[in-house]
């Protein structure tokens, strides 16, 4: 008798850890199911350039990273003799949509840049360090001796919401096989933009791919060759802190005779037909690399890449505590 009540007891006691051990898996997987969700833990960055916070490793996966402020959704898609390298991100505050810069006169990789500021992911941006003019804004500092826009750029500026606002230089450009000129008034538009919002990032490079939803024709002329098959990088809104970045590379890489990658309208044409109502093409060639949890998504290899001025990047808007490494 004496042995069978010890048995009792005992297993009473093993039902009992059980039971606390079950409470205990499932309480923290309401926790973990509370933060995903739980946007009050978001803690909006300062518009200058403090780096990203550091994002945690529990939200990375190879297809994408995933946290209750920032959701990025990378996917590579093969078309005629290009790969589109896409990002589709989502936000909660538009701090989180971030540039950074090298000092003046100096250039760095793309890869290094990222990892110095955080970065869950990282594009090129326009390097304005290759020219000496237009007007060029960083997180709402515009850069020394940048504040005269190129005549024959389209602007791309992004507002205190993370908005998209392309303004357009005048162009011809073919419609429906005839050659129209666009010449709207870029001056009064740039006064009332400036007027109505603060201007985080300004970009002088372009041109403008997607307006209003409005696919455009591609310029007869501009500053970069356009028709040509090159690796090509651009960036579009698709609504309220929602965007697509896509870098194209060719599938051989190492070929350079320009009949592989991507024109500039199949990019617009693209970025059209993933739903963005805004999209503005920024430099491309050994400038175009895509960067996702310190590595390469893309196909150039980080010996290939451009030393560049600067970067866009997309940062976690929660402060996990971690430090930079």
């Amino acid at each position: 008798m004496k042995r069978i009540a010890v048995w009792a007891v005992l297993l009473v006691c093993l039902v009992s850890l059980f039971s606390l051990g079950a409470a205990e898996d499932a309480l923290l997987v309401e926790d973990v199911t509370e933060t995903d969700t739980d946007t009050s833990l978001l803690s909006p960055l300062p518009m200058d350039f403090t780096p990203g916070y550091k994002a945690s490793e529990n939200y990375y996966t190879e297809s994408g990273y995933e946290d209750s402020t920032l959701s990025v959704k990378i996917e590579k898609i093969t078309r005629e003799k290009a790969v589109y390298c896409v990002a589709r991100v989502k936000i909660a505050h538009p701090s989180q949509l971030r540039t950074a810069v090298t000092a003046k006169g100096r250039t760095n990789k793309i890869s290094t840049l990222a990892r110095e500021n955080n970065a869950v992911l990282a594009i090129g941006g326009e390097y304005f360090a290759s020219d000496e003019g237009g007007y060029i804004v960083r997180m709402g500092q515009v850069q020394q001796g940048r504040k005269k826009p190129y005549e024959t750029r389209d602007l791309l500026c992004i507002d205190e919401n993370g908005d998209f606002h392309i303004l357009l230089r005048k162009r011809d450009a073919k419609i429906n096989g005839k050659t129209k000129s666009i010449n709207p008034d870029f001056t009064a538009q740039l006064k009332a933009l400036t007027e109505a919002h603060t201007l985080i990032n300004v970009f002088d490079f372009g041109p403008a791919l997607i307006i209003d939803g409005e696919l455009l024709p591609t310029p007869d002329s501009y500053s970069f060759n356009l028709e040509a098959r090159e690796p090509r990088c651009a960036i579009g809104q698709v609504g309220p802190l929602e965007y697509v970045v896509v870098v194209v590379d060719t599938i051989t890489h190492h070929d350079r005779s320009g009949k592989e990658g991507a024109t500039s309208a199949e990019v617009a044409q693209f970025l059209l037909e993933e739903g963005c109502v805004q999209a503005y093409n920024l430099d491309g060639g050994n400038s175009s690399l895509m960067v996702y949890h310190g590595e390469n998504y893309s196909d150039k290899t980080f010996n290939e890449e451009r030393s560049v001025s600067d970067i866009i990047y997309f940062s976690t808007g929660i402060d996990f505590g971690l430090e930079l490494d």
